[in-house]
């Protein structure tokens, strides 16, 4: 039969097609992923507070997005034939963990099972100690000599004495150096080649070969410094952490330093951590993330914040502030530029009067505007006038915070910002190892700020030494988040400590904000802890508001970055003393598994995946 174009069986037909193609154009398309019979922890409820919202049984993920989020049925009911479904047999899924301040190109560099994978003799000498101080004392001689009977002419040695697989031992390490451990050992012992001795956290002992060499890298530049790096070495060898500018800059060629990183960033994902903010320092860190992040190898989320140290006199000039402003939150969904370090380091400058003068005498108000002649506080004055975040510095006691709080409101208003542009820029600081006191709290609820938290040092020894120096109410001030939780200002988890040589885990730093115990058990301060549903609201949510990207971290919802992590057990539930025993079993970065135990893999018929795996970390065995 012959249709007529104006034929109404025509427009019938043409009808239908249409029909049927808007019908198979709304159907969504199936999940790549389903995960189901789980506990779904959604941390959807975004407010300060200590609910950790929905909990759910199943997730779905297509791409890097989650897009459903529900009961076991309703998530696999979306299936479709190519989509593969995972049987989470009731084990707690939880958002992706942030460290909003941590150091993973400092702590990379400290980890035998990466650097051994990395470099060889044939590119430099690198030997590791992890044992108490005796041990070090009594091997050490013998380990330096073998190393330069290795080392060919002019070839670096690097010596790294680390602090035990329970980060016990930082004190009596850190004593030898510039004692059994200094500068005049390593000239004698290597007249020919560079050393460097670096120690489990912080510090070095570098010889003057080392430092001759680190002088010609720079070249003109070096006596340009403001703040010379290397100024204690030049007269002991002893320094601190100007091991930076060696290593990264010097001492490892940029394409090891990206591959040390590459697998330092999958080992951190191995704790469930899938954002670590840091600030990069050097040109070297920048230069070797930049290369990873353009072969889309950073297993993680990297905002990282900028700092030029040794120059803070670089802020004086009115073009940085401005470019340095203007590229905020520039970048990828794996490495941007969240914030701006325009200083040096906070201080311990407290307001308390201390157990003794001798104690007020040590202080240093680095952000007064009489330290240094004031150049710290006119570069960060310079910075927020011109628009730009505070995010990523140290800090220590309240005073230095008085002045910090000072200096934003008057540069804010000198620069024309108003309330609600102060609140949208979520100045932050980091460390809260003396602040805020309780009077601090409402400003920052106020100006919009956001602060970190290191619960370690409350572990290590730090609330000791506090309470010796100021009492009971300076311990109070050390992480005080029961506060800042009252206080409605979102707190954050920092790690800032290099625990991937140790046994310890992200977990333990949560077990510490939730018990406050230093390791001989002692509790610090007990009005200040918080639930542990409160601390995974800092390790989650409030991780990713400090890194400005809650509307895509942070949370396990539709539409959201399918960032989250799989444990073996429930933490919710289990007792409190358990909690540093959880395992990750698996972590999951924009919908990779970057991070997968084998037994959960073979669970799963699945390979496992991650640097902690697949270089004999702890996760390898489990």
């Amino acid at each position: 039969m012959k249709i007529r174009r104006n034929s109404p069986l025509l427009g019938f037909v043409l009808m239908m097609l249409i029909g049927s193609w808007q019908v198979m154009a709304q159907q969504p398309q199936p999940p790549d992923m389903i995960f189901y019979n789980g506990k779904i922890v959604t941390v959807d409820d975004h407010e300060v507070n200590e609910r950790l919202g929905t909990i759910a049984q199943a997730i779905a993920v297509r791409g890097e997005d989650i897009v459903a989020v529900g009961t076991t049925q309703q998530v696999r009911a979306l299936a479709g034939p190519n989509t593969k479904s995972y049987d989470l047999k009731g084990k707690m899924v939880t958002p992706g963990y942030a460290g909003t301040h941590d150091h993973p190109m400092d702590w990379d560099t400290i980890n035998p099972s990466i650097v051994q994978k990395v470099i060889t003799d044939n590119d430099h000498i690198e030997r590791f100690f992890n044992d108490r101080a005796e041990v070090v004392i009594r091997d050490f001689p013998k380990v330096l000599t073998e190393a330069v009977s290795k080392a060919k002419p002019g070839q670096w040695i690097r010596i790294s004495l680390l602090f035990g697989k329970d980060y016990r031992y930082s004190r009596e390490i850190m004593s030898l150096f510039g004692r059994q451990i200094n500068k005049q050992m390593l000239d004698q012992a290597a007249p020919n080649n560079p050393v460097q001795v670096r120690g489990g956290f912080t510090g070095q002992v570098v010889n003057q070969t080392g430092i001759d060499k680190t002088i010609a890298y720079y070249g003109d530049q070096w006596d340009k410094f403001v703040w010379n790096p290397y100024a204690d070495l030049l007269r002991t060898g002893v320094g601190g952490t100007n091991y930076r500018w060696l290593e990264q800059d010097v001492l490892y060629p940029p394409a090891k330093l990206a591959e040390i990183y590459r697998y330092g960033l999958s080992w951190m994902g191995g704790y469930g951590v899938t954002i670590n903010a840091s600030g990069l320092y050097t040109p070297g860190a920048v230069r070797a993330y930049r290369m990873l992040d353009q072969k889309n190898q950073i297993a993680i989320r990297v905002p990282w914040s900028y700092q030029w140290r040794p120059r803070p006199d670089f802020w004086s000039d009115p073009y940085l502030p401005e470019f340095m402003s203007a590229m905020l939150e520039n970048g990828s969904k794996h490495l941007w530029l969240t914030g701006l370090w325009p200083s040096d380091n906070g201080a311990g400058c407290m307001t308390l009067p201390g157990t003794s003068p001798e104690v007020k005498a040590e202080e240093e108000c680095h952000f007064a505007p009489d330290w240094r002649g004031g150049e710290n506080a006119t570069a960060l004055y310079n910075m927020v006038k011109a628009g730009g975040r505070l995010a990523g510095i140290h800090t220590g006691g309240d005073r230095d915070i008085d002045y910090i709080l000072d200096t934003i409101q008057k540069a804010s208003k000198d620069g024309g910002l108003s309330l609600d542009d102060v609140r949208k820029l979520r100045h932050a600081y980091d460390h809260t190892g003396g602040s805020p006191r309780p009077e601090q709290i409402p400003i920052l609820k106020n100006l919009g700020m956001v602060v970190g938290g290191y619960n370690m040092q409350l572990w290590e020894g730090g609330a000791q030494e506090m309470f010796e120096e100021y009492g009971e109410k300076g311990v109070e001030w050390m992480q005080p988040r029961k506060n800042l939780y009252d206080g409605g200002v979102h707190n954050s988890v920092e790690i800032d400590r290099p625990i991937g040589y140790t046994n310890l885990t992200y977990f333990h730093v949560l077990w510490i904000g939730i018990t406050r115990k230093d390791l001989n058990g002692k509790v610090w301060a007990p009005n200040q802890a918080v639930s542990r549903e409160a601390m995974m609201k800092s390790a989650t949510y409030a991780g990713a508001y400090y890194a400005k990207r809650e509307n895509v971290l942070g949370s396990l919802e539709q539409g959201k970055w399918a960032d989250m992590v799989v444990l073996d057990r429930d933490y919710l539930t289990i007792p409190v003393d358990d909690i540093p025993n959880i395992r990750v079993l698996m972590t999951m970065v924009g919908g990779k598994m970057i991070h997968l135990t084998p037994s959960l893999a073979r669970d799963w018929g699945i390979p496992p995946a991650g640097a902690q795996v697949e270089l004999g970390g702890n996760p390898a065995q489990w």
